[in-house]
C-alpha cells in the first residue's frame, strides 16, 4: 500500500489544508525576514539619526542664540589672558627656568633663608603651557621658612610651591628642601 500521489489524482481536503497553512507560515516567516527585519532596522537607524540631528540643531540655535554676546566674551578672554601673561615667566623654557631660579633666590634672600643650591629641572608641556621646575635646599629659622613659603604663594608670579621638606637643621635651625614650579607660555 502506497499513499503517493500520482499526478491527476485530488488531493485530501486534510493535506490541502495542511500544504495551505504551511505556505501561510512560509509566506510569514519570509515576510519578516525580508520585509519587516529590514524595514525596521532603517526606521531605528532614522530613529538614532533623528535624535543626533535634533541634538545638533539645538547646540547650533544655542550658538545662534549667544552668538551675539561672542564679541564681548572674547573681549573678556583677551583681557584674562592678558592678566595672565603678566604672571607667567618670560621666555622659552631654559630662560624661564632661569628666571624661576633668580626669583627664588631674591624671595630666599629677602626673607633670611640661605641658599645652599638650586638646581633645573625639566619642562613639562601640556597644551599652551610649559611647566618649568626648580629644587631648592637652603637652611633657615623656622619662622624665616613660614615668611619664604608665604612671601613665594603671594607674589605676583603663578610660582606654586609643590613640594616642601624640613628637617632638623645645625644650631637649631631647620633645613628645608622644596620643589617650586611657575608657567610659561608657548
Amino acid at each position: 500500500m502506497s499513499t503517493s500521489i500520482r499526478p491527476g489524482q485530488a488531493i485530501s481536503p486534510e493535506d490541502r489544508r495542511a500544504l495551505i497553512s504551511g505556505a501561510l507560515v512560509l509566506t510569514v516567516l519570509l515576510s519578516y525576514a525580508w520585509i519587516a527585519r529590514p524595514w525596521s532596522a532603517r526606521l531605528e537607524a532614522s530613529r538614532a539619526e533623528l535624535v543626533q540631528q535634533r541634538g545638533l540643531l539645538a547646540r547650533e540655535r544655542s550658538l545662534l542664540e549667544t552668538g551675539s554676546q561672542l564679541p564681548r566674551l572674547q573681549r573678556q578672554a583677551n583681557a584674562t589672558l592678558a592678566t595672565a601673561r603678566t604672571r607667567l615667566l618670560p621666555g622659552d623654557s631654559v630662560t624661564a627656568t632661569a628666571a624661576l631660579a633668580s626669583r627664588v633666590d631674591d624671595i630666599a634672600m629677602a626673607t633670611g633663608v640661605r641658599v645652599l643650591s638650586i638646581e633645573g629641572r625639566a619642562p613639562a608641556s601640556s597644551p599652551g603651557l610649559t611647566t618649568v621646575s626648580v629644587e631648592l635646599r637652603g637652611e633657615a629659622r623656622w619662622s624665616q621658612v613660614l615668611s619664604f613659603v608665604r612671601t613665594l604663594e603671594s607674589t605676583g608670579s603663578l610660582i606654586d610651591v609643590a613640594a616642601v621638606r624640613l628637617e632638623r637643621g645645625p644650631a637649631g635651625g631647620v633645613a628645608v628642601s622644596a620643589t617650586l614650579t611657575g608657567m610659561v607660555a608657548r
